[in-house]
């Protein structure tokens, strides 16, 4: 992916898209790992109530005007995308090891969208701000896995 100007939208659909990524891997890897069903079975669910926090934030605050004239002009998905596959028996701490730098490029996406979301109505970037301090709290919950 070059660079490129994206809209509010179409970070929106990205976050969508990570969020239902990381709800199937967590519920992936609740299924394998019986020991830690419940753990990963919440992460799931909080995956789903992410998205649709944010995506409610965005629904209430951004009004057409507001998103033909606002970009995220320079940001890369790319460098946020992690394969989430989890190769056939694979152990426990490296299923945790890729949830854990998973967690880690969702925290910076949060955080560089909350920031260049400043210039935007304030619960924009509160709402992202909000989406990776989840996120920082489930990579500390998966770290005492390990």
């Amino acid at each position: 992916m070059s660079e490129q100007t994206l809209t509010t939208s179409s970070i929106i659909s990205f976050t969508e898209d990570m969020e239902n990524r990381s709800s199937r891997f967590y519920t992936e890897l609740a299924e394998r790992f019986e020991v830690h069903r419940e753990t990963f079975t919440r992460f799931a669910q909080e995956c789903s109530k992410t998205f649709a926090q944010v995506k409610r934030t965005y629904q209430e605050t951004i009004s057409d005007a507001l998103e033909a004239g606002y970009s995220f002009q320079g940001l890369s998905l790319e460098e946020y995308v992690v394969d989430l596959t989890l190769p056939e028996g694979i152990n426990l701490p490296k299923a945790v090891e890729m949830a854990v730098d998973h967690e880690e490029r969702a925290i910076a996406f949060y955080l560089e969208v909350a920031e260049r979301s400043e210039s935007l109505l304030a619960t924009i970037p509160r709402a992202f701000a909000r989406a990776a301090k989840t996120r920082r709290r489930r990579r500390g919950r998966l770290e005492s896995l390990l």
